[in-house]
């Protein structure tokens, strides 16, 4: 009853992510360029929907950083009763994931962005603030890192690579 329970919730919500990821892709790619803003006098265009994807992917990365912390903390909790040893090893998932973090701050620039040789800024013209630039290096290098381990995650399952059972 239980895994028939979290089955049809991991599927309906797998549906429920395909078809909004879908859905604005579609809009991203379909939907012109009809953004025009002028940023330093200088006139850019932009597909409508950019900020929608950005968002997205902003938000999946979110998910998917929380739900790691939260079902390894659990996890963690309940072996940790049985053997220390194991549940240790299993947090090595958490930890690794805040090291990730940390080493894409330590790479992150706090330096200015220049778009045809002026400093990008707000479209009001304010500076944008270092604070922004770390954390939009430090996203974007998380979400680098997730997908070169999804993908390599997935080519060694494709390779349907099995260890032997201990019994």
């Amino acid at each position: 009853m239980k895994a028939d329970l979290c089955s049809k919730v991991s599927k309906i919500s797998f549906y429920i992510t395909m078809a909004v990821s879908l859905v604005v892709i579609a809009l991203f790619f379909a939907v012109g360029f009809g953004n025009t803003e002028t940023i330093n006098n200088n006139d850019m265009r932009a597909p409508q929907f950019t900020d929608a994807l950005l968002y997205w992917i902003y938000a999946l990365t979110a998910i998917a950083v929380v739900l790691v912390l939260v079902f390894g903390l659990i996890s963690f909790g309940k072996n940790f009763k049985d053997s220390p040893v194991g549940a240790l090893k299993g947090l090595l998932g958490v930890l690794l994931l805040i090291a990730l973090f940390g080493v894409a701050y330590a790479l992150a620039s706090p330096d200015p962005i220049y778009v045809n040789g002026k400093q990008l800024a707000t479209s009001d013209g304010t500076p944008i603030a270092a604070s922004s630039y770390i954390l939009t290096d430090v996203l974007i290098y998380v979400q680098y890192a997730l997908f070169a381990v999804c993908a390599l995650a997935t080519l060694f399952g494709l390779t349907n690579f099995s260890r032997p059972v201990k019994k």
